[in-house]
Order: C-alpha cells, then structure tokens, then sequence
C-alpha cells in the first residue's frame, strides 16, 4: 500500500514541475512555435513567414481531472477536440487526450501531426485550463498550443 501511495506522489510532484512558457493571451493571431491560448468555441489563425495561415478552432474542451485540492484516487483526464483547415484545404478534426488517457501512459501533454493542405504540423496541447478547483468554479476552458510547422 505504501508503495502505490508513494508512486502517487511522486506522479503529482511531477505533474507540478511543468516549463513555464510565455503566452500570447486570446488574440486574433497567433505565430507558430510560440505558445497560445485558445478558448472554447473560439477560432484563430496561426501564421507566419508569409505561409499560408493554419484556422483552428476549440470545438469541445470535457475535463475530469481531479481537482487540485483533492485527493482522488483516479487522476482523470481532459479531452480536446480541434478543427484544422486552411483557406484552400478542408477541415479536420483532431482529438487529443492528457491526464490518464487510458491504455496511454499518463502524459502532461499530447502532440499530433496533421497534414491540412499539403503542409504537415505538429500540434501539441500543453495544458487545459483553468486547473479545476473546488473552490473556483470556471465557466470557460481554454487550452494552451503549441504549432510547429514540420517540414
């Protein structure tokens, strides 16, 4: 018993010590390789070096993780479902998953690479937020994304 209650901790411990990385909040635009916020529901263009811009919308962020000032004994998961297009290519959905993602290993985040219109890139989720919490109630969610195009 003792075993599985210090695996425990030592999984929250690393959950906590995550990279901190410096957002560019809700905007219009966002560049790739530089982080970003997305709310739920909202749509933004990714661009840059004169490329065509990459369109992706939030269309259904479910999180069950456990709340931070809880003891839980599953640790949960959040969900992300994404729509990727360009002007000329068609849109795609992409789902990812992080917490316990079950049969995945636990993971703080989950990259993807999508092809839309010719050009491949890699999207990672980093983060869902707000963290939920017992005390604070969100009423949104946002997810945080990284893109990065593959070339």
């Amino acid at each position: 018993m003792a075993n599985y209650l210090f695996l425990f901790l030592m999984m929250l411990l690393f959950w906590q010590c995550q990279e901190e990385i410096v957002l560019d909040r809700q905007s219009e635009d966002a560049l790739f390789g530089k982080a970003f916020v997305l709310e739920e529901g909202k749509q933004l263009s990714v661009s840059g070096d004169g490329n065509t811009p990459l369109l992706i919308e939030a269309e259904e962020v479910n999180d069950s993780r456990c709340p931070e000032d809880v003891v839980c004994v599953w640790l949960g998961n959040a969900t992300v479902s994404l729509k990727v297009s360009t002007a000329e290519a068609k849109s795609q959905s992409i789902d990812f998953c992080i917490g316990d993602c079950r049969p995945e290993p636990v993971r703080r985040k989950h990259a993807v690479n999508a092809k839309v219109g010719g050009q491949e890139y890699e999207i990672i989720l980093l983060e869902v937020l707000p963290y939920p919490n017992t005390k604070n109630k969100a009423t949104y969610s946002q997810v945080k994304l990284l893109v990065n195009k593959v070339e």
